[in-house]
C-alpha cells in the first residue's frame, strides 16, 4: 500500500501540478485536453488507425495485430501495478488540486491513459507513412499531458506510463523479431 507521507519525498510532482493548475489551464484549452483525455477518444482513434492497418497489406495487418496483444498486456501490467503500488490520485492527497474531469476511483500509479496511448504509439510507428508516424506520437504526448492538465495524475505517474509501454515495446520487438 502507498504511504502519503512518501509524497514528501516527491514536492515536485506537487509543484508542477500546482503549476500547471494555475499557470496553463485555460478556459480555451480546457475543451480540448478533456477531450483528449477521454477514453473513448484514445479508443476510436485507435480503432481507426488499426482499420487502417488491417486494410493497407499484410505486414500492417501483422502489427496491428501485434499492436493489439501489446495493448493488452500494457493494460495487465498498469492494472497490476496500480494495485500493488496504491498509490491516491493527486486530488485524493491534496485538497488545492482541482480535477476537471469525473475522479478516476483507481489507483494513479502508473497512468494507464499515457502507458495506452505510448504502446499504440510505439508498436504503430514504423508502420506508418512518416508523416502519421509524428502524428501519433505527438497525440501520445498529448494524451500523457491531458492527464496532468485535467489533475488526475502526477508527473511520475506519466513517467512510468511511457517506461512502462517503452518495456513492453521493446519485450514485443524482441519476440516478434525471432518468428
Amino acid at each position: 500500500m502507498y504511504n502519503t507521507t512518501i509524497e514528501r519525498e516527491f514536492s515536485m510532482d506537487i509543484q508542477i501540478l500546482l503549476f500547471i493548475q494555475d499557470n496553463i489551464r485555460h478556459y480555451i484549452l480546457t475543451p480540448f485536453f478533456t477531450l483528449i483525455t477521454n477514453e473513448y477518444f484514445l479508443y476510436a482513434l485507435l480503432s481507426i488507425v488499426l482499420v487502417y492497418m488491417f486494410k493497407k497489406n499484410e505486414n500492417t495487418r501483422k502489427l496491428a495485430k501485434e499492436t493489439i496483444i501489446a495493448f493488452l498486456i500494457c493494460t495487465v501490467l498498469f492494472i497490476v501495478l496500480k494495485l500493488i503500488f496504491q498509490r491516491p490520485r493527486p486530488f485524493d492527497a491534496f485538497n488545492q488540486l482541482i480535477p476537471l474531469v469525473d475522479k478516476p476511483s483507481d489507483y494513479s500509479f502508473p497512468s494507464g491513459h499515457t502507458a495506452s496511448a505510448f504502446i499504440c504509439a510505439f508498436m504503430v510507428y514504423d508502420g506508418l507513412p512518416k508523416k502519421y508516424s509524428i502524428l501519433v506520437i505527438i497525440l501520445a504526448i498529448l494524451v500523457a499531458f491531458s492527464r496532468l492538465y485535467v489533475g488526475v495524475h502526477y508527473p511520475t505517474d506519466i513517467l512510468a506510463g511511457i517506461a512502462l509501454a517503452y518495456v513492453v515495446y521493446k519485450f514485443m520487438k524482441k519476440t516478434m523479431s525471432t518468428k
